[in-house]
C-alpha cells in the first residue's frame, strides 16, 4: 500500500474524559466494494454480496495508537447532487473508492472530486481529509486501472493513497481506516489556536544579574518575585495552497 499526504478540514472539539469521534463516509460507483470494506473494518469478516442500493451507518470502537476511539462509517449509495452534499456535511474524511478492475469506476472517481470541489465552492462545505482507494488487488489479473493511475489522482489533490483488497488481510484494511482517523486529528492540531505565553519578570530580571551575587544580596537589592507578565495571544495566519488543499477557485 502506498501513501502520501491528504487535506480537507473540519475541527470537531474534544473533551477530557470523553472518546473522540470520528466520521468517514466511503464514496464510489456501486459495486467497487464499498460495503465490503465498511464491513471488513467493523466485523473482520469478508461478505460478497450485498445490496448496492442501501445506504447504511456503522460504529466502531477502535484503538489507534493507543487511544480510544469512536469510528462511525457510513456506506453511501445513491450519489446525486443532494445527497453527495448531506455526505460531505455530516463527514470528517472522505475515502474516494474505485475498482482496480474498473477503468469506469475510476472514471467515477475522478468525476467525484470535481463535484465535491463544486459544492465547497458553491455550498460553503467545510475541507476534510480524503483518502483515494483502489479496491480489489487481488484480482491483479483483471486490472484496469494501473497503480500510476491512482497515484497520480491522489497527487492531483494531494490526497492520500492506497489500494487493498476488502477479501484480503483485515490489517491492509484496518491501516487505511486508521490513517483516515489520524489525518483528521492532525488537521484538527494544526487548526487548534495557541495557548497564550507566560514569561515572569522575576526571570527576566535575574537573568541579568550576575551570578556571583548571592541570594541575600538579591533580595537586598530588591528582585523580589511580581506577578506575571501576560503577553497577548498569538495570532495564527492560515495560508492555502493549490497543492496542499481540495478547494478549487
Amino acid at each position: 500500500m502506498s501513501h502520501s499526504r491528504s487535506k480537507f478540514h473540519r475541527r470537531t472539539g474534544s473533551n477530557p474524559g470523553v472518546i473522540p469521534e470520528y466520521k468517514v463516509s466511503l464514496l464510489g460507483s456501486l459495486g467497487v466494494g464499498k460495503s465490503a470494506l465498511t464491513v471488513k473494518f467493523i466485523t473482520r469478516r469478508f461478505i460478497n454480496e450485498y445490496d448496492p442500493t442501501l445506504e447504511d451507518t456503522y460504529t466502531k470502537e477502535d484503538v489507534i495508537d493507543n487511544q480510544m476511539n469512536i469510528v462511525k462509517v457510513m456506506d453511501t449509495a445513491h450519489e446525486d447532487s443532494e445527497n453527495l452534499e448531506r455526505y460531505l456535511r455530516w463527514s470528517d474524511a472522505v475515502v474516494v473508492v474505485y475498482s482496480i478492475t474498473s477503468k469506469q469506476s475510476y472514471q467515477h472517481a475522478k468525476g467525484l472530486f470535481q463535484e465535491i470541489a463544486e459544492l465547497q465552492k458553491t455550498k460553503e462545505i467545510h475541507e476534510f481529509p480524503v483518502v483515494v482507494l483502489g479496491n480489489k488487488n487481488e484480482m491483479e489479473r483483471y486490472r484496469q486501472v494501473s497503480k500510476l493511475d491512482g497515484a497520480a489522482l491522489a497527487k492531483q489533490y494531494a490526497c492520500s493513497y492506497h489500494e487493498v483488497s476488502a477479501a484480503g488481510e483485515y490489517d491492509d484494511v484496518a491501516y487505511v481506516f486508521h490513517e483516515t482517523v489520524r489525518e483528521i486529528k492532525r488537521e484538527q492540531e494544526r487548526h487548534m489556536p495557541l495557548k497564550p505565553l507566560f514569561i515572569s519578570e522575576e526571570k527576566s530580571m535575574n537573568s541579568s544579574i550576575s551570578p556571583n551575587i548571592t541570594s541575600k544580596d538579591r533580595t537586598r537589592i530588591g528582585t523580589s518575585p511580581k506577578a506575571p507578565k501576560v503577553l497577548p495571544k498569538r495570532t495564527v495566519h492560515s495560508f492555502k495552497f493549490f497543492n496542499k488543499g481540495f478547494k478549487i477557485f
